[in-house]
């Protein structure tokens, strides 16, 4: 376990697991699923920050997504006032009609993005478990949905990731904008054919950030608690006290929509894991409440021009609280998104 400092005002401390330092990690066959939490040994007691005084002071927040990577807003959903019910979180089609539209209009709004994307919606009722109803295999029906909605039906939701990650590494973004499905891609024309004409040139992956001349785009997760956060609360780092040298590139199994064959069921995406550091700094919003949103970005082209962290994508987890234990499961609804600029 890591040392245990005298918190500071707004600040306790919660348990982190990183990647033990000399281990290859093991890939999961499952969608979506990053190693098992036995191949993250090392756990931390570290400080988080309380944001929740960042929620009163609207566009002076001092935690923003050129900054941070991510920011915390108040903004109710109308699906949790009547006439909607707190069951309406699981019926697709008022999250389709409802709630996706909300969300990105949000993000356009705090963004100043010109177009919006929803790829996926993952909904979290469950206590931790290793392999969770995110794991099941898609139908051919399912392979062609856009947004994909994860964890709706009954006996299918996801769980807290007790994990230290980043959802894309550089190269992982943009595989996903090419493989996820045919409208991301159709959506990301733009963006794929500047690559793609770089790539032609014989421009590595290395230097496609300073060559791109194509639109900026970026990726999100829109993540709002559907009843107060009294344990797993998510916890965010701040994306530039993460030194390069502790990020971990790994390989996690993504449905495939754009298919090389017929047999493709699925491809691996490029992620980052973590080695830890006392040097890392951790935020959380204490007892976070249904109309209280973090908007997290996962990578972000310009920063990834500027060198901001590791493309301004930002480290994430949810986080063990002493004394919590015994308390609920977590409910959460997750919107993944991607915006262009």
């Amino acid at each position: 376990m890591g040392s245990i400092s005298e918190p500071l005002p707004h600040q306790t401390h919660g348990t982190f697991r990183y990647i033990s330092k000399g281990i290859t990690p093991t890939p999961s066959t499952h969608f979506y699923h990053l190693p098992t939490l036995s191949e993250f040994g090392d756990v931390r007691s570290l400080p988080l920050t309380n944001i929740r005084p960042s929620l009163d002071q609207g566009a002076d927040t001092p935690y923003k997504l050129s900054t941070h990577g991510f920011t915390a807003v108040r903004s109710p959903s109308s699906m949790s006032s009547p006439p909607f019910r707190h069951q309406d979180w699981n019926n697709e089609s008022l999250l389709k009609e409802v709630y996706i539209p909300e969300t990105e209009a949000l993000l356009k709004r705090i963004t100043g993005a010109k177009a919006v994307l929803t790829d996926s919606l993952v909904m979290r009722q469950n206590l931790h478990s290793e392999v969770d109803g995110l794991a099941r295999e898609e139908s051919e029906e399912e392979m062609l949905l856009i947004p994909k909605m994860v964890g709706t039906k009954a006996g299918s939701g996801g769980s807290p990731a007790p994990k230290v990650h980043l959802d894309y590494s550089p190269k992982g973004a943009r595989t996903h904008l090419r493989k996820y499905h045919p409208k991301t891609r159709e959506f990301a024309r733009e963006i794929v054919d500047a690559e793609d004409r770089l790539l032609a040139e014989g421009v590595n992956s290395e230097e496609m950030k300073d060559k791109y001349d194509g639109p900026r785009w970026a990726l999100f997760s829109i993540w709002r608690p559907l009843k107060t956060v009294l344990r797993d609360p998510l916890a965010l780092s701040d994306c530039t006290s993460f030194p390069k040298k502790d990020y971990v590139e790994f390989e996690v199994v993504f449905p495939s929509g754009v298919r090389e064959d017929r047999e493709e069921k699925g491809h691996p995406e490029n992620v980052f894991l973590a080695y830890g550091s006392e040097s890392h700094e951790w935020f959380w919003i204490e007892k976070q409440e249904p109309d209280e949103v973090l908007i997290i970005q996962l990578f972000d082209s310009e920063a990834e021009k500027e060198g901001r962290g590791v493309a301004g994508g930002v480290m994430h987890s949810s986080v063990n609280i002493e004394g919590t234990e015994n308390e609920e499961a977590r409910e959460s609804v997750e919107v993944r998104c991607i915006a262009i600029w």
